[in-house]
């Protein structure tokens, strides 16, 4: 059965790996696809290297096509190539377009047998990339919410101290003082003369006494009142922006078969 290898250049990766989706779907399996370049510039002699490897350089493919697919890979471009039968060309051509790849050229060429390895295509393209759909727009919302925490405090203690104090008090004493006073006078029967007489005295003195009484002189009331203040929070939001470009569809693609 006649063979048919299709190459294109695509300027744009994810269009790329849309083509590729579409092509799997198609029912190309993945040893019939290969993919050149993952949207980083390579060298001049990298970029021939690798665009040998996929045996275009066999299929006759005019120089200046080959050149062009070469410039496109080092300025970021994708190469795709399907190996496909006569009857699977139309599939892959109308797929190559879809995603806005023009044609360039077109040259037949013999094609012995196509030696192809399968390389997965790139990733990080999403389905939004590829065939379009819904883009979230995303927003940070500020959520302030409240916790208790440690804020300090007081400690209460009672202990015992001892202060010297003095305190002045009159206190009242007797003391008994003799007199000797000369006298001359006949005695009375009051006298009691020659009788034995005993006379007594007691001397008196106050002295001060001590004594402590106790008593509640302060009372420490303790509680906790709670009271409110506004704290202003600052923070930083981030949320995501959706930019719109045109796209200018460019001549992107290099087809050639080969008839086996």
């Amino acid at each position: 059965m006649d063979t048919t290898t299709l190459v294109c250049l695509f300027h744009h990766e994810a269009a790329a790996q849309a083509a590729v989706q579409d092509l799997r779907q198609a029912g190309f399996s993945d040893s019939a696809i290969t993919v050149l370049g993952d949207g980083a510039s390579t060298s001049n002699g990298d970029t021939t290297e690798q665009l040998n490897k996929l045996g275009l350089a066999e299929l006759g493919m005019p120089d200046r096509d080959y050149d062009h697919l070469k410039q496109g890979v080092r300025e970021g471009g994708t190469v795709v190539s399907v190996t496909a039968t006569d009857t699977q060309a139309d599939t892959v051509e109308n797929i190559f377009a879809k995603h806005s790849a023009g044609k360039i050229d077109e040259a037949e060429a013999k094609y012995a047998e196509p030696a192809l390895a399968a390389v997965p295509p790139a990733t990080g393209v999403s389905a939004v990339e590829a065939e379009g759909g819904v883009i979230p727009v995303v927003a940070e919302e500020l959520l302030v919410g409240k916790r208790s925490v440690d804020a300090g405090g007081v400690r209460l203690f009672r202990r015992v101290v001892e202060i010297p104090v003095e305190e002045s008090v009159v206190l009242r004493e007797e003391r008994i003082h003799m007199d000797r006073v000369p006298v001359d006078r006949p005695v009375s029967s009051a006298d009691a003369a020659f009788q034995p007489l005993a006379v007594e005295l007691t001397e008196t003195e106050e002295v001060a006494v001590v004594g402590k009484e106790a008593r509640v002189v302060e009372e420490i009331v303790v509680n906790k009142a709670a009271v409110e203040h506004t704290e202003t929070v600052h923070e930083t939001l981030r949320h995501t922006e959706v930019a719109v470009e045109e796209l200018q569809a460019e001549p992107s693609s290099s087809t050639v078969r080969s008839t086996k």
